[in-house]
């Protein structure tokens, strides 16, 4: 009987014990790649909206204006940080630009804390500015107090063309003049308003929260750059969308942190679990183990049986784990994707990932296989006389 066989039919004798131990892998290995999904996913739809998609290619803000913004939308409120308006005409005189927007941006939570609504005052330029920005219904502004919802936002409230709704917190009517298509980004879920409108109603009249850029040629953006820095004042900051981009996943760094201590939390949990199934194993088992010593094994012998045992064990709950973490992965995005407070992308924040999937396995075996060590070793000191006088 070969080893693997031996070690096999050791483990048959405790199947509960042996299946408990591999779950507690599986759902390492699933924790594992579910985050590592989450994670490389969500960076790369970050980056995937904002440098490659999105019409914008830069901003000019206040220094540390991102972060700030990201700010905003999560506690509901209203930045300090602005940049003025009378930059704006000098910034349309550009042949560079293909588009200059200026924007402002703010949130209103409820007084229960139950929500936050997202305004942002726009001009005409978001049309250029923003590729997928359509209306599925309506159309632009019709007077000052016109507004246009996001598909998120339209649902929400069932409003429709025409239809009014009451802003309590400005104590002001609006009226819907357009709906936009749902594209699966932040903009679902915002109201817009002209941008005089967004100034006079937080009163920073001439005050912006941005200004985004589109340049008539990307190559020349550090030439441009570097132009327009010259022209503003000190304070401003001129920024690119992969900066930006940067900016919004520091921001997520937190839930990142997070999500990596469950992991760990997952992985003690199993280390644990399997040297304690072992080490029982091994103690359970010390009459037969002195008895292989007598008859000729080694400690090598016996290293290679408690490791390939735990092997075993290994391999299975890991494939099991990995595999179910590529079934976990679409669905944990989807459910992020409403928790998430920085910035929501218009893709898929997680793909089931091959790549993923076979390091999470190759890491939870490995761990796996170096927690036999311990309850191996201790097997290989068991001395025979001892075992046999006690018993």
């Amino acid at each position: 009987m070969t080893f693997i066989k031996v070690a096999i039919s050791n483990l048959r004798r405790n199947p509960v014990r042996s299946l408990l131990t591999g779950l507690s892998l599986a759902v390492s290995a699933a924790t594992l790649s579910v985050v590592l999904s989450l994670d490389q996913g969500y960076s790369n739809a970050v980056t995937n909206d904002l440098v490659h998609k999105t019409g914008v290619h830069m901003y000019i803000t206040k220094e540390g204006c991102p972060i700030e913004a990201a700010s905003v939308i999560a506690q509901g409120g209203l930045s300090p940080l602005y940049v003025d308006e009378s930059i704006v005409a000098r910034l349309e005189k550009m042949p560079e630009l293909a588009a200059v927007m200026p924007f402002k941006l703010f949130a209103v939570t409820t007084d229960d804390g139950s929500r936050t609504d997202i305004f942002m005052g726009i001009t005409d330029a978001v049309e250029k500015i923003k590729p997928d920005w359509r209306f599925a219904s309506g159309g632009w502004f019709t007077t000052r107090d016109s507004i246009i919802l996001g598909a998120e936002m339209a649902r929400i409230e069932n409003l429709g063309i025409g239809d009014r709704t009451y802003v309590e917190h400005f104590d002001t009517e609006f009226v819907v003049s357009g709906i936009l298509h749902r594209n699966y980004s932040q903009d679902d879920g915002t109201f817009f308003m002209p941008l005089a409108t967004a100034q006079s109603l937080v009163k920073r009249e001439g005050k912006l929260s941005a200004v985004a850029l589109k340049l008539a040629d990307i190559s020349a953006m550090d030439t441009v750059r570097n132009r327009i820095r010259a022209s503003m004042p000190a304070d401003y900051f001129v920024i690119g969308s992969r900066e930006l981009s940067d900016g919004i996943l520091q921001f997520f760094s937190s839930t990142r942190a997070i999500m990596f201590v469950m992991v760990g939390v997952a992985f003690l949990i199993s280390v644990c679990g399997i040297i304690n199934t072992m080490l029982m194993a091994v103690l359970e088992r010390r009459r037969e183990i002195a008895y292989l010593k007598c008859v000729g094994a080694g400690k090598y012998d016996l290293l290679r049986l408690i490791s390939l045992e735990t092997t075993a064990i290994a391999i299975a709950g890991s494939a099991v784990g990995a595999l179910l973490g590529m079934v976990l992965s679409p669905v944990s995005g989807n459910l992020l994707r409403r928790f998430l407070i920085a910035y929501v992308p218009s893709g898929a924040i997680a793909r089931p990932d091959p790549v993923i999937a076979l390091a999470a396995f190759g890491v939870c075996t490995l761990v796996g296989m170096a927690c036999s060590l311990y309850p191996a070793l201790r097997a290989a000191k068991i001395i025979p006389m001892e075992v046999l006088r006690n018993e």
